[in-house]
């Protein structure tokens, strides 16, 4: 479930930022894998 939630949270980042610039997108990617390497360490 927190997998889940994390990937719905990283798109939809992704998707919003997209018309505020790449940077945005990079920075919620970026943000993004750390989440879920954090998860897959603690699964």
């Amino acid at each position: 479930m927190i997998f889940l939630n994390l990937v719905l949270a990283g798109l939809r980042l992704g998707l919003k930022n997209r018309q505020a610039g790449e940077k945005w997108i990079f920075d919620d990617y970026s943000y993004l894998c750390k989440g879920l390497t954090r998860w897959e360490t603690t699964s």
